[in-house]
């Protein structure tokens, strides 16, 4: 279960938060999908949309797209969002659905999904929590099927607070003051972490943001396909 599902929605009713989909995730559907001869057949999935900022993204782009976030309010943002640049027809069956991700991947047949994606949402949970998940979501994924994740490395700023956990903290300064349970994800994790018996760990980089404070926002940018 995501651990800050109350913060978020909190911020969701209260704050426009984020439009538009990050860089690293425009080249990975760039790189995977464009040359798709029939991009309604690609099916993406993402994991905590929030919003829609990806979501949006990637139906823009013609991809038949699927959401799962524990926030009511960001959800009901996403289809809005959608439907008024007329996108809704790009949505798949079911909708964005509202609800524990980890529940609710399991509503979706097996070998379903053509790509996965998380945008700093599975730090939220456990690094115990974030294994079954992913196993879930390899699940889902098509034989070739790739899963894409953006999390935060142990670098970022304000990731020093109280412990809560393997690698957890609650931070009170940096990008994630505030904002509950947040897990960071150190080299050494990564391997424990995505790499499944049915799987492949294809690229790893890490994207660092400086600040004029001399801090940074650090993050791995994770690719991992489905044998």
């Amino acid at each position: 279960m995501n651990r800050n599902s109350a913060i978020w929605e909190n911020i969701f009713v209260s704050n426009e938060w984020g439009k538009y989909p990050p860089i690293s995730l425009i080249k990975f559907v760039a790189r995977n999908f464009y040359k798709t001869s029939d991009r309604n057949l690609v099916k993406i999935l993402e994991i905590g949309s929030g919003p829609g900022a990806n979501l949006w993204f990637m139906a823009r782009e013609g991809f038949t797209v699927y959401g799962i976030d524990f926030s009511k309010t960001a959800c009901e943002k996403a289809n809005q969002r959608l439907a008024s640049e007329n996108l809704s027809n790009r949505v798949g069956g079911g909708g964005i659905r509202v609800g524990d991700y980890a529940e609710k991947l399991l509503e979706f047949d097996d070998n379903y999904f053509d790509a996965i994606v998380d945008v700093e949402s599975l730090y939220c949970n456990s690094f115990e929590n974030s294994r079954k998940i992913l196993e879930i979501c390899f699940d889902k994924l098509k034989p070739g099927g790739l899963m894409f994740s953006q999390t935060f490395s142990d670098k970022t700023w304000g990731l020093d607070g109280e412990a809560v956990g393997y690698h957890a903290v609650l931070p009170v300064d940096g990008p994630m003051a505030h904002k509950g349970y947040t897990r960071f994800t150190t080299k050494e994790d990564i391997e424990k972490l995505y790499k499944l018996e049915d799987n492949q760990i294809k690229n790893v980089e890490l994207q660092e943001l400086h600040l004029n404070n001399g801090k940074s926002i650090s993050e791995w940018i994770i690719e991992v396909e489905k044998n």
